[in-house]
């Protein structure tokens, strides 16, 4: 066995090759293209060959490439999971690609990045354009209300969802420079959300029969569980509820010394558009009336009482997570009643 530890650039990958016995094989960089691959993994020979690298936004192209060829594992791994090699002294992409090679001689690698393919691949690809889309949108938002506020005004009532806002700006005490630049960025709103729309339209469309049991779940829609479906996948994949709920951006941060434990505000280290929509979700959730939700606003309430309304919404996003992975992983609907509390 071969193990290829390799530092992913634009430039160029930087490659570090070991056999069993530590004997380096290998090192130098090949050009960050298929061809450049496959003329390495040829120069290799017919040993099989376990090949590490972390995930970035090359990971698909590569992935894919290299599980074509015969012969040749591979080992994708979180860049948070080996925060060790970033930080460490006299960091270079040799150094990384050597200790990526040494970590899978030793079989001491982390988990790896689950990587995904077909309608699943179609759904994280379009969800992340989608939330790309939405902070464009946000932010011009944000940037008109900051134009706005410098001048001391109110943007008229509902300005951003009516049809006339171009007569209500101009009837506005805003500055008509101020009245020009807010009409060339609701120009680019307009823009997005006719592009979202399409997004949206793309992602709706995809079809798989998981998300008929997820959509069982109270205030998950068609979107959200796509979403969800989008960042699970195969729930056998997590150990638990708990690291499905790690992987989602919703459990806090943990400090533990001695006998002093303590939790902190919530580790944003996951799937972040599994943390937005199921926060959007959990805020519809509270308001519902359905003998459905019932159980679940009845958790929402125990914990607002006690911690407050922040605190609850964030706990329910993260039981509608772990009941996701739930129905996922056995093949379930929802069902309120296995949530009801046990009767003496």
């Amino acid at each position: 066995m071969l193990y290829v530890g390799m530092d992913v650039s634009s430039k160029s990958f930087v490659v570090h090759v070991i056999n069993e016995k530590k004997k380096v094989v290998f090192r130098d960089e090949v050009s960050p293209s298929r061809e450049g691959l496959r003329q390495l993994m040829t120069r290799l020979g017919a040993e099989k060959k376990l090949t590490v690298f972390e995930a970035g936004n090359q990971m698909k192209w590569i992935a894919l490439t290299l599980k074509k060829m015969e012969g040749v594992e591979i080992h994708v791994v979180h860049p948070n999971e080996v925060k060790w090699i970033s930080q460490s002294n006299g960091k270079t992409d040799k150094v990384d690609a050597k200790k990526l090679a040494e970590l899978a001689r030793a079989d001491m690698l982390p988990r790896a990045v689950h990587i995904v393919e077909g309608k699943v691949r179609e759904l994280r690809e379009l969800t992340s354009a989608r939330t790309h889309l939405m902070g464009k949108r946000i932010a011009l938002v944000n940037t008109i209300y900051g134009y706005a506020k410098q001048e001391g005004h109110r943007l008229p009532g509902r300005f951003f969802s009516r049809e006339d806002w171009k007569e209500a700006l101009s009837k506005s005490k805003f500055t008509k420079t101020l009245q020009t630049i807010i009409e060339s960025f609701m120009e680019s709103i307009a823009a997005m959300q006719k592009s979202q729309a399409a997004l949206n339209e793309k992602i709706v469309a995809i079809e798989d029969e998981r998300l008929e049991r997820l959509e069982s779940i109270p205030s998950i829609g068609a979107l959200t569980s796509r979403t969800l479906l989008g960042a699970l996948d195969n729930a056998e994949r997590f150990d638990d509820k708990k690291a499905a709920a790690k992987y989602g951006a919703l459990v806090p941060t943990l400090y533990q010394s001695g006998n002093v434990t303590q939790l902190g505000h919530v580790n944003r280290n996951g799937r972040h558009e599994v943390r937005r929509v199921l926060l959007q979700c959990a805020h519809t959730l509270a308001r519902m009336k359905s003998a459905g939700a019932a159980p679940l606003r009845a958790f929402y309430e125990r914990i607002r009482r006690k911690r407050g309304k922040k605190i609850a919404i964030v706990a329910l996003a993260r039981k509608l997570l772990t009941i996701a992975y739930g129905v996922l992983k056995h093949g379930t609907y929802y069902d309120p009643a296995k949530l009801m509390p046990a009767r003496a």
